[in-house]
């Protein structure tokens, strides 16, 4: 069965007073612009149940309280690189006990991806120093020049940082120079 908006709590006992000031489903559901059915199901459950609101489905309650949602997607924000088991471990000490897929899921409901580091080979202490010498060197060119760079090791080269706006959700959107191999 399809997801469905619910009617709003007032609209709800709109169609009881009516139902019990005498007027037929047909008639409340012509004046409130609401299917025959959806009217005959809710005046149903108020005979039943003696109320409108809504019951409780069923499933089982989530394992991670409201707060502790929010906590994740904190803690992964101020350290990229916190694993699952840390996440758990935290969630433990709070007094909850969950398993890492619920990790997962809980940080995909959040719109957060794992993601693995890119494997770069170590730098040693000359290298560095190399570097350095060449950032110093070139602090003061134009970004035009650096268009018209060839790049021999493969590296990426982030040109530009476009802030995008999605929904009122921020995100970075990076334009990068592909490499030209040798």
């Amino acid at each position: 069965m399809a997801k469905t908006k619910e009617l709003s709590k007032d609209t709800r006992n709109k169609i009881v007073d009516l139902h019990q000031a005498g007027k037929t489903e047909s008639a409340i559901g012509k004046q409130l612009g609401l299917k025959k059915s959806t009217v005959g199901a809710i005046i149903r459950k108020w005979k039943t149940y003696k109320t409108t609101d809504n019951l409780p489905r069923s499933g089982a309650p989530r394992k991670i309280s409201p707060r502790g949602v929010k906590m994740i997607p904190r803690t992964v924000s101020k350290n990229p690189r916190t694993t699952r088991g840390d996440l758990v471990n935290d969630l433990q000490r709070a007094g909850t006990k969950v398993a890492k897929p619920t990790i997962s899921k809980t940080l995909r409901r959040q719109g957060l991806k794992s993601c693995s580091a890119r494997r770069v080979p170590l730098l040693k202490p000359v290298h560095v120093q190399a570097r350095l010498k060449f950032a110093r060197e070139h602090l003061d060119d134009p970004e035009e020049d650096w268009e018209n760079v060839i790049w021999s090791d493969g590296t990426n080269i982030l040109v530009k940082i476009q802030l995008v706006v999605f929904g009122g959700q921020r995100m970075l959107s990076c334009i990068q120079r592909t490499p030209y191999l040798l």
